[in-house]
């Protein structure tokens, strides 16, 4: 598949993903009401960081090494049978430790914990990790588009009171799960037949190669609900709420980097093991992306008064002062992913990488505890800490990025940055000199 066809499929993918969830929005605000809306929100931020301990970043790591190993079948279907078993094994690890937690530690109840898991066990059924990274993006469209509609469909025909929040819930998050059942057929043919051989010691090895994946993923979904919970704990219900619509007001152009990074990562992994020059090329012709993200960050902050009020009614306007403060981390995020994700992550910086993934959440928790303790407002204190984590990020892996590329390609070759040629469909892969330390 051709990056143009990848993009197309990613864009629509990721449309789906985020128009459901604003479509679904003002309805459920307006049913549920500002304190079971806070809950309900509360409860998806749990569940979501859940799923993202099971998912266990092999979105990353074994994306990178689906889109290394495209043409080997058998070294495939080891894969996936590894991180199927992984994620099941985790799965039931972390609901013990929710149930465990939950009417104590977590201020949910035991049965409102176990829907929000809903989310995580559909993590296991859906490979989009795998699926993207043999560039057949679109059999993982087709799925989530689907489990988009269904739910969409399903939310506004059982969610009728506030006492449905726990139905909000299980209805919203079964979209992985009925994603995984719609792609099962292409899976299965991918080769299932790979469970027959998990072994511990393969499980382990997916546990081990996985920790840099899952530190970026974790740190990743800590940045969008470790927010809520905050503003929820210092500022309560309503105030996690207002957040949440901010965040979701940002969280609205997260698709496109995601739909940049998955478009790009897979032919960014295979040059840097295979041609690494051409991999760099391709990552400063990712850069020309951020004129994008500049432009989504300004309509932020102009639009931002005008469709806050208007889509989830006054009632929220409290929002519209927290998206015009944050509305530069798209900027942000689009340049962390080009310097940091394609780069550092496949260019041997694996250690620098996570270091760095785990220093900007440190960043942000410390910026939010000094701020909570100063300003009245928690959401304006946490909103500043996010901005400050991106920019952590941004310094340091551009200079990763600059210093590593230029001496090595030249000024007149970086500004020049020539097309990078299509992959060869042949089994041989080209060779110049020595490949990066790619784990």
């Amino acid at each position: 598949m051709s990056l143009r066809k990848q993009a197309v499929s990613l864009v629509i993918m990721h449309a789906s993903d985020v128009v459901q969830p604003l479509l679904l929005l003002p309805f459920a605000g307006r049913i549920l009401g500002a304190q079971h809306f806070g809950e309900y929100v509360y409860a998806l931020s749990i569940g979501q960081v859940a799923a993202t301990i099971v998912d266990y970043g092999f979105h990353w790591t074994a994306q990178r090494a689906a889109a290394s190993a495209r043409q080997e079948p058998s070294k495939l279907a080891s894969l996936l049978a590894e991180v199927v078993a992984t994620k099941a094994l985790l799965c039931v690890l972390v609901t013990l430790a929710g149930l465990a937690a939950a009417n104590g530690l977590l201020p949910i109840s035991r049965s409102m914990f176990l829907c929000a898991m809903t989310n995580a066990v559909g993590g296991i059924l859906f490979p989009a990790w795998l699926l993207i990274g043999l560039e057949r993006a679109w059999q993982a469209t087709l799925a989530t588009v689907i489990a988009r509609i269904v739910t969409f469909i399903g939310f506004v025909a059982l969610v009728a009171s506030p006492a449905q929040v726990e139905v909000a819930v299980t209805v919203q998050s079964s979209v992985s799960l009925i994603s995984g059942l719609v792609t099962l057929p292409f899976v299965a043919a991918i080769g299932l037949e790979g469970l027959r051989s998990v072994t511990l010691s393969g499980i382990a090895r997916q546990i081990v190669s996985g920790s840099r994946g899952f530190l970026y993923s974790f740190v990743e979904r800590a940045s969008t609900t470790l927010p809520v919970l905050l503003v929820g704990y210092y500022g309560g219900y309503v105030a996690a709420g207002q957040y949440s619509i901010a965040e979701k007001c940002i969280g609205a152009t997260r698709p496109f980097f995601r739909i940049m990074c998955d478009t790009f990562l897979p032919r960014v992994a295979f040059y840097a093991h295979h041609d690494p020059k051409a991999g760099l090329r391709l990552i400063w012709i990712s850069l020309s992306t951020c004129v994008v993200g500049a432009g989504l960050s300004l309509g932020l902050f102009i639009l931002a008064p005008y469709v806050i009020p208007w889509v989830f009614g006054t009632s929220f306007t409290g929002a519209v002062s927290i998206v015009r403060l944050m509305s530069v981390v798209p900027l942000l995020i689009n340049l962390n992913l080009c310097t940091s994700n394609l780069y550092m992550f496949n260019y041997g910086h694996d250690r620098a990488w996570s270091a760095l993934i785990a220093g900007s959440l440190l960043v942000f928790l410390a910026v939010a505890y000094l701020l909570l303790l100063t300003l009245s407002s928690a959401a304006t204190a946490v909103a500043v800490a996010v901005i400050a984590k991106e920019a952590v990020v941004l310094v340091v892996s551009a200079g990763f990025f600059l210093a590593a590329t230029i001496p090595a390609m030249g000024i007149a070759a970086v500004m020049a940055a020539p097309s990078v040629p299509a992959l060869a469909h042949t089994g041989r892969s080209r060779s110049v000199g020595s490949t990066s330390n790619i784990e």
